[in-house]
């Protein structure tokens, strides 16, 4: 490192000064991203250690066959967002019910503007059991 680098890097504080003040942003469409998102998908990957998002932003979509009609980006090492141009896109892949990405699950809900409890920690499945003793039919 260069000199004036480091005495860049010394001078550099992480206490609070007293001119330093918080941000506030109006509330004003121009500072709002709802409009954005209104036609977007967030994801929850199940196991962040075996799931790569930036690999899965790539193949999902593709997967899909609407490359070219999805942006993806990531929000953390957890979750993620599709973007769409088309209401039929978004509603399409919703209708296609549980996603899987690298053999585990992929839990997607629609966007909105304040989450409620339990989003992206459920996701619905249908299971099929096949041979089941007579004894054990229950409703």
């Amino acid at each position: 490192m260069s000199a004036a680098m480091d005495r860049a890097l010394m001078a550099m504080s992480l206490e609070e000064e007293e001119e330093d003040r918080p941000l506030v942003l109006p509330n004003r469409p121009e500072y709002s991203s709802c409009g954005n998102n209104v036609l977007s998908l967030i994801g929850r990957v199940l196991n962040p250690d075996c799931q790569k998002i930036s690999h899965l932003l790539i193949d999902l979509p593709r997967r899909w066959g609407k490359r070219d009609r999805i942006r993806g980006v990531v929000l953390s090492n957890e979750r993620f967002q599709f973007f769409f141009k088309t209401e039929h896109d978004l509603v399409e892949i919703l209708g296609k019910g549980l996603q899987c990405f690298s053999e585990w699950a992929v839990v997607m809900e629609r966007w909105v503007l304040k989450e409620p409890v339990g989003f992206l920690q459920f996701a619905s499945i249908w299971v099929q059991i096949r041979n089941l003793p007579v004894n054990n039919y229950t409703a």
